[in-house]
């Protein structure tokens, strides 16, 4: 199942408080997934590379290219290599008639795609490419990229209707009150007490309404009765053998807990406002003798370099700026995990101008953002 809910924990109302709203957001999601046939998988975000067979006989021409043995679902396949690793630059057709100038993408269906890339990271240019039927990504006439090992950052899914979300806040905040020992919860319990003319005794209910893909409270019974009246288990599908299987880019966790003082590039570049006096630097807004300065470094600081014209101090506004261009941020990081930066004031010591004195004056992370922006719908 898709990780995206249904409902937002601020949509409880007076619930949205409890200790138990986002633990029951995440059940009721689940469970009007699964009852409603697995139709609405929400959105998600995500990063696949795609790497088809090599077949010489789509070749443009002949290549110049070396070959290196891979495994390429569970066979093993000649592909070319250039002399810095595996790449089919201009090797395959890309006339935007050949279905080798087509990458079939996993996710259904696909919404928007966000960036492309090749196997060394560049941005490929959207004018080359197009989505096709909301799931096929195929290329222009003329494109110089190939199709068969590009990176694609896409965002695919099915959101739920508005009354599928109106659900999931009742059967959430349904939840909650059962969590609670509340008296007051409208999901039907097993045990049933019943006292007749002072008689006490206790049935116990068949429930029927669950074989029946039913939660028993009917504000929430009759969206799923309208959005799978047949009570299909699951949404048809269809697979093929003959689609490249897609491998899905994970990076490496952020080496710093996320803040706001994080810089997020995306393929136009990108930029983070800082004020002064959140990082304890107001004495920057008076003494013109300090030099701001930015380093970057990747993941493992393995590599590190100092970004020429990526910081603006505005003292006026108290503000600093600090930006990169994509290209830059490629050469430091790569193009899978995140990096780090550093912010620092330099001058030269009043006492000692020899010797230079030096703030670090704060550290982030650098994050390539080839995607929308994911929003968290519950901070703890």
């Amino acid at each position: 199942m898709s990780s995206n809910l249904w409902a937002s924990v601020d949509e409880l109302g007076e619930y949205a408080d409890s200790d138990y709203a986002y633990d029951a957001v995440k059940t009721a999601s689940y469970i009007l997934w699964a009852l409603s046939g697995r139709k609405f998988s929400g959105i998600t975000t995500t990063t696949e590379r795609y790497v088809s067979v090599y077949d010489p006989f789509i070749r443009t021409g002949a290549s110049t290219l070396s070959y290196w043995p891979e495994l390429i679902e569970g066979n093993v396949v000649n592909t070319p290599i250039s002399g810095v690793g595996r790449y089919y630059e201009n090797d395959y057709l890309a006339d935007g008639t050949s279905s080798n100038s087509r990458v079939r993408l996993r996710g259904r269906k696909v919404v928007r795609v966000h960036t492309v890339r090749d196997i060394n990271g560049n941005i490929i240019d959207p004018k080359s490419y197009y989505l096709a039927d909301h799931s096929t990504l195929i290329a222009t006439p003329g494109a110089n990229w190939s199709s068969p090992n590009v990176e694609v950052t896409y965002t695919y899914g099915t959101p739920p209707p508005n009354a599928g979300r109106a659900a999931a806040r009742m059967l959430a905040t349904e939840l909650i009150k059962l969590y609670e020992g509340d008296d007051e919860c409208a999901l039907p319990q097993r045990v049933t007490s019943i006292s007749r003319q002072g008689v006490s005794y206790t049935i116990l209910d068949n429930q029927d309404f669950i074989d029946s893909l039913r939660t028993g409270v009917y504000a929430v019974d009759l969206f799923l009765k309208s959005a799978n009246p047949d009570g299909a288990r699951a949404r048809a599908r269809v697979f093929s053998p003959d689609i490249p299987r897609a491998r899905r880019i994970t990076g490496k966790e952020p080496a710093f807990e996320l803040s706001v003082l994080d810089l997020y590039v995306d393929s136009n570049g990108g930029a983070t406002l800082v004020y002064l006096d959140d990082i304890n630097a107001d004495f920057l807004l008076n003494d013109t003798s300090w030099n701001l300065s930015v380093t970057m470094s990747d993941w493992d600081s393995t590599k590190t370099e100092t970004l020429s014209n990526a910081i603006d101090l505005d003292r006026t506004a108290g503000t600093i700026t600090v930006s990169s261009s994509y290209d830059d941020v490629l050469s430091v990081i790569g193009p899978r995990d995140p990096g780090t930066l550093d912010v620092y004031a330099t001058r030269p010591s009043p006492s000692n101008p020899s010797i230079d004195e030096v703030i670090n004056l704060f550290t982030s992370n650098v994050i390539m953002q080839l995607g929308e922006r994911v929003k968290p719908i519950y901070i703890a």
